[in-house]
């Protein structure tokens, strides 16, 4: 059902944090969110580099981010001023921090299939570097990664070196999957779950149902600025083996259906 203007726990949003791992469709939300007439992304579609790698390394070594980027956020969040999106989406590990200490802050996280982005994870070497950060910091004692590990969702650094890489993947998945469970206990409504294959099929009819009517109206008129390719659903098979599809279908499938009931 779409949310209105009587949903309680939300009236005012000053910003939209998109949290999640990457490639679950975080920078397709974010260019679709910036349609909205009142929606401001001030780095234009890409990240900071300096903050995401700050808000990445902080959630790797389970630390907050630094100061610098509470500065940021502190400054560019205004109550008379359009809607800040957010895309670093690390975030995710300080959602509950966030909303302690920014103005009316909103959290989505696109919930996709773990086939998808495991697919799209094969395809970009950037996403898949924080195995290899992991191998490398394992030579500092000063920087080692704490394990478990809440960010890359393994138990040890073997486990890192010896998992197939598709199941390293999968654990990545499945660590935000419990991370976003946790953070929507002491957050509710704060932390919306958008479905990626209702956002592909009709962006503004998903929007309808994540936003109150007051936020709607807060963002102002939409406009579809990219069109969605429902192609996209079904790239992984392109990619991955029917075997290693059976294999992440059966660990995310309760993990997924939990976050699922949020939707």
């Amino acid at each position: 059902m779409p949310r209105t203007e009587d949903t309680p726990e939300r009236t005012v949003m000053n910003a939209i944090f998109v949290v999640g791992t990457g490639r679950s469709g975080t920078h397709f939300l974010v260019r679709l969110l910036a349609g909205f007439e009142h929606a401001h992304d001030p780095f234009g579609g890409r990240e900071s580099e300096a903050i995401l790698q700050d808000v990445a390394r902080a959630a790797l070594h389970h630390r907050m981010p630094s100061q610098e980027t509470e500065t940021h956020y502190g400054d560019t969040i205004r109550t008379d001023g359009p809607v800040l999106i957010d895309q670093h989406h690390p975030n995710l590990f300080f959602a509950d921090h966030w909303a302690d200490t920014l103005d009316d802050p909103v959290f989505l996280y696109p919930l996709r299939p773990a086939r998808q982005i495991v697919a799209s994870m094969f395809r970009h070497k950037g996403v898949r570097s924080w195995y290899a950060y992991a191998r490398r910091r394992f030579l500092s004692l000063s920087d080692r990664l704490p394990y478990p590990n809440r960010f890359l969702g393994t138990d040890s650094y073997w486990e890192v070196e010896t998992t197939p890489l598709h199941m390293l993947c999968t654990q990545r998945i499945l660590a935000h999957h419990r991370m976003v469970l946790k953070q929507k206990a002491a957050l509710g409504d704060r932390l919306r779950i958008v479905a990626y294959d209702a956002l592909v099929g009709d962006p503004e009819a998903e929007f309808t149902r994540v936003f109150t009517d007051a936020e709607r109206a807060r963002l102002g008129a939409f406009t579809l600025v990219e069109t969605p390719n429902p192609a996209s659903l079904d790239k992984y098979l392109d990619v991955l083996t029917v075997e290693q599809v059976a294999e992440i279908d059966a660990a995310e499938a309760k993990t997924y259906a939990e976050v699922a009931t949020h939707l």
